[in-house]
């Protein structure tokens, strides 16, 4: 099963959130259907403690509630023309992307938008989403390190940072991730009945030098049109 795949149908679940797709039949024996009764908090999260523990991921913690964190307007930081504005206009969402990397179409139940740089092919941005249950919200998931270790062991990399912050509002978990050959940094956020998820990875030989902006990247990021 693709670890990617998995860590998204697990954490929609862990706060009762709806696959985009329907699930892959191996998938599907380890997750509950979008079409079966509504389960309890503590049920649903005994089926996905499962799924996790089956992947090497950390069981889910007590949920938690909102703590005061910091807020920042989401960033318009061109850095020097490396990044450009992008407007999914039908979705309704906005962020600064790479100037020169190449764009694939949507891919649904995967992804709404990715790009990848032109020369080694190791770095890539990636934004999807799904639909989420009415009410929910990122504390949904838990605080930040909870996430994060959650994140990790589904990746099967390492935690180096969690945090949270609001981004023009917009509560925002984002997690850095390291592992053999690459890093990855994270951010989740729920808004406009979606869980936003936007990924920005890259090799090891390309993180040290472009880590601010993939960070720049992740503030740049808004659930709705700028």
């Amino acid at each position: 099963i693709d670890s990617e795949k998995m860590m998204a149908v697990a954490l929609y679940l862990a706060a009762g959130f709806v696959p985009q797709t329907p699930l892959a039949p191996a998938m599907r024996s380890r997750v509950i259907s979008s079409s079966a009764p509504e389960m309890s908090l503590s049920s649903r999260r005994t089926v996905v403690n499962s799924a996790l523990v089956s992947l090497g991921a950390v069981a889910l913690a007590p949920l938690a509630a909102s703590a005061d964190v910091k807020e920042v307007p989401p960033s318009t930081n061109r850095m020097g023309g490396a990044l450009d504005a992008y407007s999914d206009i039908q979705k309704g969402w906005s962020i600064y992307k790479p100037s020169t990397w190449n764009k694939f179409d949507a891919n649904p139940g995967e992804y709404d938008a990715k790009w990848q740089d032109v020369v080694g092919f190791t770095e890539q941005l990636i934004v999807s989403s799904s639909p989420v249950s009415e009410g929910k919200t990122i504390d949904s998931l838990g605080t930040p390190e909870e996430l994060g270790k959650k994140v990790s062991g589904l990746r099967k990399m390492d935690l180096k940072s969690a945090e949270a912050i609001k981004i023009g509002g917009v509560l925002t978990y984002i997690v850095e991730l390291s592992g053999e050959g690459g890093s990855e940094l994270l951010s989740f956020a729920v808004a406009k009945g979606k869980l936003w998820r936007v990924t920005a990875k890259a090799a090891d030989s390309r993180w040290a030098k472009n880590k601010d902006m993939y960070r720049n990247i992740i503030l740049s990021f808004q659930p709705r049109i700028l």
